[in-house]
């Protein structure tokens, strides 16, 4: 499992906290039915983090 520090400044910290504290996530959809979850973290200044789960689905695939 992958482990990443990183260092924000306060105001940093607390635009994360309430992105944390809303917790959207998205789903993406690709070609053949096939779809991943992922989670954005905007941190301002142009600095975004994207965390994609794995590719589920695909034709014939029905979510519940």
């Amino acid at each position: 499992m992958p482990v990443t520090y990183t260092h924000l400044t306060y105001e940093e910290y607390k635009r994360l906290e309430e992105q944390c504290r809303a917790f959207k996530e998205t789903s993406h959809k690709t070609t053949g039915g096939f779809y991943h979850k992922s989670l954005r973290i905007d941190f301002g200044n142009g600095v975004i983090h994207e965390y994609n789960g794995p590719l589920v689905g695909g034709y014939g695939h029905h979510e519940e």
